[in-house]
C-alpha cells in the first residue's frame, strides 16, 4: 500500500475530503498520516473519516512516515509544502495554485526540474468522462484548431452578507475568479485542444468591493469577474470568468473538422458537428452517451488514481508543476494585461 499523507482538513470548502475518498476509492493506498495546524480539527476530522491515521503535530513529522503528500492547505501554504515534499524526497500533489506569486511558481518548477519523483498539480476537471471524450474527439478528429471559448464560475460568493475570507484578499489567494475558474480553462484547452498562448489581453472587476471584516467593512483586493482573449499556435482562445454567478465549465471548440461543445452541467453533455475539412459543415450532429459520473467525487476519483499511476511510474493524464507553471504563466500575463490596458506576452 502506498502511504499518503494528507496536509490541511479543510476549514469552509474541504478539498482534503475528495482527496481522501479518491484514494480509498481507487484501492492502492492508505492514509497513513494527517497534518493540520488545527490539531483538534485534524483529530475530529479522521474521525468523521473513519481513518486510523496519525495526526502529527508537524509537517516534517508527516513527511517521517508517508510516501507521498496531498497537500490542501491554502493557496498561499501551497509552494511551502510542495517544497518541503521535494526536500524530503516525497511524491506530492498540490492543489492549484502552485503558489500566490509566480515568482514562486517558477521556483517551485525549478526545484523539480530534475527531480525525479512524481509531481502533480490538481486540475480535476481533466478527470470528468466528457473532458476525455472531447479530447479523443477534438485531437482525433477537428485538425487544426480555429477558436475556442469557454466560460466558468461559481455562485457561493454571490451573497453580499457573506464576510471577508482569505479567497479575497491578494496576499493569501493571489487574483480572484482569474486564477481560481481562469486557471481550469486555460488547463483545459491545452489537455483537450492542444492551445497554447503566447499573448493575452484582459478585463477584471471586482463586483462586491466591500465584505465586512474582523474590524469593520473591509475592501475585497481581488476580482470577482474577468474576461480575457488569448492567441497561440493553435488558434484564438476567449474566457469569461465569475466568482459572483456563473455556470459549470462550458467548451465550444471549433476547428477545420467540426465544432464540439461540452458541459460540465448535471448531467454532463458532449455535442458533435461534423464539418468536411476541404468543405462546410455536413449537417451531421452527434450527442455522445456519458457514463455516469458524480461531481465532484467522480472527478476526483479520476484524479487521485492518475496520482497513484504517477508514483507506481505509470502514464497519468494528471498535470505536472511544468504545466502548472505554464497555466501560472498565462494568468500572469492577463493579470498584467487588465492592469496595463495593453496586450501582453506569456514568459515560456
Amino acid at each position: 500500500m502506498i502511504r499518503i499523507g494528507i496536509v490541511g482538513t479543510g476549514n469552509i470548502v474541504g478539498i482534503s475530503h475528495f482527496h481522501t475518498q479518491g484514494l480509498l476509492h481507487d484501492g492502492r493506498a492508505e492514509i497513513a498520516a494527517v497534518y493540520d495546524a488545527r490539531m483538534d480539527g485534524a483529530r475530529d476530522w479522521v474521525e468523521e473519516h473513519g481513518l486510523s491515521a496519525t495526526v502529527c503535530g508537524s509537517y516534517e513529522a508527516l513527511l517521517d512516515c508517508v510516501d507521498a503528500v496531498s497537500i490542501c492547505v491554502p493557496n498561499a501554504f501551497h509552494c511551502g509544502y510542495a517544497l518541503g515534499a521535494v526536500r524530503a524526497g516525497k511524491h506530492f500533489l498540490v492543489e492549484k495554485p502552485m503558489a500566490v506569486s509566480i515568482e514562486d511558481c517558477r521556483a517551485l518548477a525549478e526545484a523539480v526540474k530534475d527531480y525525479g519523483r512524481c509531481n502533480m498539480v490538481g486540475f480535476v476537471y481533466r478527470f470528468s468522462n466528457a473532458v476525455l471524450e472531447a479530447r479523443r474527439i477534438v485531437r482525433g478528429q477537428l485538425g487544426q484548431i480555429y477558436t475556442l471559448s469557454a466560460w466558468f464560475g461559481g455562485k457561493r460568493l454571490s451573497d453580499p452578507t457573506l464576510p471577508l475570507e482569505w479567497r479575497m484578499i491578494r496576499r493569501t489567494s493571489g487574483s480572484g475568479a482569474l486564477g481560481d475558474f481562469g486557471s481550469h480553462l486555460v488547463d483545459l484547452a491545452d489537455f483537450v485542444a492542444g492551445q497554447r498562448y503566447d499573448t493575452v489581453s484582459c478585463m477584471t472587476e471586482t463586483v462586491i468591493p466591500q465584505r465586512q471584516g474582523e474590524d469593520g467593512p473591509a475592501p475585497v483586493e481581488n476580482d470577482d469577474a474577468a474576461a480575457f482573449v488569448a492567441k497561440g499556435g493553435q488558434g484564438i482562445g476567449s474566457y469569461t470568468v465569475s466568482r459572483t454567478g456563473m455556470d459549470d465549465v462550458m467548451l465550444l471548440i471549433t476547428g477545420e473538422g467540426g465544432m464540439v461543445q461540452l458541459s460540465l452541467r448535471a448531467p454532463e453533455s458532449l455535442i458533435y458537428w461534423e464539418k468536411k475539412p476541404d468543405g462546410g459543415y455536413t449537417g451531421a450532429v452527434k450527442q455522445y452517451g456519458l457514463a455516469p459520473q458524480k461531481p465532484f467525487d467522480g472527478w476526483f476519483d479520476g484524479e487521485m488514481s492518475a496520482f497513484l499511476d504517477c508514483i507506481e511510474g505509470r502514464p497519468s493524464p494528471g498535470a505536472d508543476v511544468a504545466q502548472g507553471l505554464y497555466v501560472e504563466e498565462v494568468l500572469h500575463a492577463a493579470a498584467k494585461a487588465a492592469e496595463s490596458g495593453r496586450t501582453e506576452r506569456v514568459l515560456r
